[in-house]
């Protein structure tokens, strides 16, 4: 039996149905490489140089010049703000102290402006003699202001029986004694005081010689 025409032509469209589908278009290592190349170069191109490994060591050793640049002038900077620091530190200090030393001249003025109170309160314990009333409220009044002073830093020199000291003492006589050796104080004429440690009135003594 012969087929017709339209048998063949059915024959043909099974065949296509039937046959493998197209294979679809892929791109090769090579041609994506050829793209990211590209990519860089209009990059480059972009900032100004082509792609060439002269400009772009050219590029690399001007950035590293300036990084360098860049960290030795922070190094430089963080010096100097160190040195700042330090110099305001030091002024602080010497600003501090200065105050201090100002406010403690300022009082051992007025302590040695006390001192002649403090000899005048002695000479009338002193010549008190038999009022023991007088010489009771006389010696309590001497003896608080004494503590008030002693507590802001007044301390009296000791003298007598001391060997003479040139930067405490201040020799009014020297005496022939038996009793003492050479350069002993025999006798305080004066009371001396220092403020904190320094003097603000010598003691006035006498010398055995």
């Amino acid at each position: 039996m012969v087929r017709g025409d339209d048998d063949n032509k059915d024959m043909e469209r099974e065949d296509l149905d039937l046959g493998e589908e197209p294979e679809k278009e892929e791109y090769g290592e090579g041609e994506e490489g050829e793209e990211e190349k590209n990519f860089r170069q209009n990059d480059l191109e972009k900032r100004g140089f082509d792609d060439s490994s002269e400009e772009i060591i050219n590029f690399e050793e001007k950035l590293s010049r300036e990084l360098e640049s860049l960290q030795k002038e922070k190094e430089e900077l963080f010096a100097q703000l160190q040195r700042l620091q330090a110099d305001f530190d030091n002024y602080r200090k010497r600003a501090r102290v200065e105050r201090e030393q100002v406010a403690d001249n300022a009082l051992a003025e007025f302590m040695k402006s006390l001192l002649p109170v403090l000899d005048n309160f002695e000479r009338a314990l002193d010549s008190a003699g038999e009022d023991e009333g007088f010489a009771s409220g006389v010696r309590m009044i001497f003896k608080q202001l004494k503590e008030t002073l002693e507590k802001e830093g007044l301390e009296a020199v000791e003298a007598e029986g001391q060997f003479f000291d040139p930067y405490v003492h201040e020799a009014v006589v020297q005496v022939e004694s038996s009793e003492h050796e050479e350069n002993i104080v025999v006798e305080e004429l004066q009371k001396g005081y220092k403020f904190k440690g320094k003097l603000v009135r010598p003691s006035m003594v006498k010398v055995a010689k």
